[in-house]
């Protein structure tokens, strides 16, 4: 037997043909079990039609909106899928679906947004899938809440689910990576009961010349404060209340904003501070010290916090310091920044582009500037009297 092998080698014309003979054999043998394998796939398969069901259910769409584009039996992501492509609403969709129980294995949905541009929001994980990593974060159950919203879309180019639900004490909003799972972003705030008006008492003809004493409109502080501050906490108070709720410490954090604001006539102080990798946002209420409303955000991957413009984030090596970013929107209001309080001085992307995002505040006027912070230049601005 390896005499007769041999012979098929002993000369190089003998051995190229033995060569090609065996490929063509291989080449059979596995194009045979592919086809196999496929052909017992088929028939144990949804079927086209189940699987284009399962795609618009999972996106929410009628079936008679729906235009299908393509639909394929095929090889994907390690096993045999449905590839279903339908249009609705101006939108593309693309799913794959596992050809034997309809799971959604992976969607693609192309955003047409209003100036033309097509974005593109990939998702890996499943609506229900982004649910139930929410409902964990909130230390809720599905028995808990009710969904309001539940939608795939992109922010600052990353695909997130959107979910927004409640309680009967809070209203939550979610945003989920959609390819990794993890919390992008969330906010929670109190369900204030809508008291009625209180019944105005009977003015007699001579003191109802009298001025009723107004109730101070969202960002005012009035004057009866001053007489009423002994049953506020202070912006002290507030300030560690949310890093305790925050379970961070003054040293851990960034103060951007801390004062006193009025939200639904209800007197709260606005904290705002930041981490290395999270943006905070509360509102606790003045008299109670409650958290009344909150959000966290995380930081872009690639995007520096503000203040760290010291060379030592090699991603911001282009880019202007925050400080500058002051100097450039203050002088674009004729003012020097000695003479105004920031609000806000951070770095984040708008639209795939670092800006930094500037606010503050001077003789009663309130400024937002958005300034290039590779370029410098001024993207936006705008300027608000705050009357009081």
């Amino acid at each position: 037997m390896r005499n007769k092998i041999k012979r098929l080698f002993d000369t190089p014309k003998k051995a190229a043909l033995s060569i090609v003979c065996v490929l063509a054999i291989l080449l059979f043998l596995g194009t045979g079990t592919v086809y196999a394998a496929d052909a017992i796939a088929k028939s144990t398969a949804i079927g086209a039609e189940n699987a284009q069901n399962f795609a618009f259910a999972d996106a929410g769409i009628d079936p008679a909106a729906a235009k299908i584009v393509r639909t394929e039996f095929g090889f994907e992501h390690g096993q045999f899928v449905y590839e279903v492509e339908f249009v609705a609403d101006g939108t593309e969709y693309e799913y794959w679906i596992k050809s034997s129980d309809g799971t959604v294995v992976k969607k693609e949905i192309e955003i047409v947004t209003q100036d033309g541009a097509h974005k593109v929001a990939t998702a890996e994980i499943t609506a229900d899938e982004a649910k139930e990593i929410a409902l964990a974060d909130a230390g809720l159950t599905v028995s808990d809440v009710t969904f309001t919203e539940e939608k795939l879309d992109l922010d600052d180019s990353t695909s997130v689910y959107e979910l927004k639900f409640y309680t009967g004490e809070k209203k939550y909003e979610y945003e989920i990576n959609a390819t990794t799972g993890a919390v992008f972003s969330k906010s929670t705030e109190a369900i204030v009961a809508q008291n009625p008006p209180a019944q105005q008492p009977v003015t007699s003809a001579a003191n109802s010349e009298k001025p009723a004493t107004a109730t101070p409109a969202k960002g005012t502080q009035s004057n009866s404060n001053a007489s009423s501050g002994s049953s506020q906490i202070g912006v002290e108070a507030a300030k560690n209340k949310a890093l305790a709720d925050a379970g961070l410490s003054a040293s851990a954090v960034t103060f951007t904003k801390a004062r006193l604001d009025y939200d639904d006539r209800i007197a709260v102080y606005d904290i705002e501070f930041y981490t290395s990798t999270h943006e905070y946002e509360y509102e606790i209420n003045a008299s109670t010290g409650a958290v009344h409303d909150k959000s966290v955000e995380a930081f872009k991957s690639n995007v520096a916090k503000p203040g760290n413009n010291n060379g030592s984030n090699s991603n911001t090596g282009s880019y202007i310091s925050v400080d500058k970013a002051k100097e450039i929107a203050v002088g674009k209001a004729g003012l020097s920044v000695s003479g105004v309080t920031f609000q806000k001085a951070k770095l984040d992307y708008d639209d795939g582009r670092a800006v930094y995002e500037i606010e503050f505040f001077s003789g009663g006027v309130e400024y937002e500037c958005e300034v290039d912070a590779s370029t410098g230049a001024i993207l936006d601005y705008s300027s608000e009297r705050e009357y009081h």
